[in-house]
């Protein structure tokens, strides 16, 4: 989504991101700076149940395809694997509201890494209000 921010921005899409890690592992990992888009920390995870986010099975995130092949990728590139620090369980999603405060856009992922084309939400945005 960063490589699009100025699409973004030129659509006048703001972007919030949320995440349920702790305030201050964010600020750790400088999130907001890296990406500068403000970042909340929802810690409780009610905002991610009032948008229908669930958290996958241990099979569905450990033994998918797409998990195994990056990490074999990560191994034959070098690369340390370390045990996560993080809900490897908890989906993610990108959702576009529209300025009445209407969801114009919904992406519930169904893997951790699972996102949309911005293409998909450009459209979104496009044939929006």
């Amino acid at each position: 989504m960063w490589r699009h921010r100025e699409e973004l921005a030129a659509l006048d899409i703001d972007v919030l991101l949320i995440s349920f890690e702790p305030l201050e592992r964010l600020r750790l990992y400088r999130v907001d700076e890296e990406f500068g888009w403000p970042v909340v920390s929802d810690e409780s995870r009610a905002v991610y149940a009032q948008y229908g986010l669930e958290r996958a099975s241990f099979t569905r995130v450990w033994l998918s395809p797409r998990t195994v092949w990056y990490y074999l990728k990560a191994v034959a590139a070098g690369k340390r694997l370390r045990p996560p620090v993080s809900d490897t369980r908890q989906l993610g999603g990108d959702f576009l509201i529209d300025p009445a405060g209407r969801i114009a856009f919904a992406f519930r992922s169904s893997q951790p890494a699972d996102r949309p084309p911005v293409s998909q939400i450009l459209e979104a945005r496009e044939s929006g209000p």
